[in-house]
């Protein structure tokens, strides 16, 4: 799968896979679990970008970063919860949410590259 990953990615843009592995779990994130994301996607991003020289360290972290909009998801359990204590549903909270989440997400995405929390090689 690694091998497969590579190959989607040129030769001069492997020093961005962090911040692809940061942008990838906004839509990832929202629609699956936690676990299929930890266990299943970034184990692969991170053997993909050893190759680049890349630390795993810097995917966690990145992957950690993309997981905002995870709890506006259909797959979060909590949220299934509060939505019926509150009597509100699921797509009333989501337009609101998401209008500012995703662009929250993407601040905190250029904010963790400019601190250098992301690093650009």
């Amino acid at each position: 799968m690694a091998d497969a990953a590579l190959a989607i990615v040129p030769e001069t843009w492997g020093n961005l896979v962090p911040v692809f592995t940061a942008l990838l779990p906004l839509p990832l994130g929202f629609f699956m679990s936690n676990d299929a994301y930890w266990f299943g996607v970034v184990p692969v991003l991170a053997e993909s970008a050893s190759h680049y020289g890349v630390h795993a360290n810097q995917i966690a972290r990145a992957g950690a970063i993309g997981q905002i909009l995870h709890s506006m998801g259909p797959t979060s359990a909590p949220l299934w919860v509060l939505l019926g204590l509150v009597k509100a549903d699921l797509g009333g909270f989501q337009k609101t949410a998401l209008r500012w989440g995703i662009p929250v997400s993407l601040a905190y995405i250029l904010f963790a590259v400019l601190t250098g929390a992301i690093r650009i090689a």
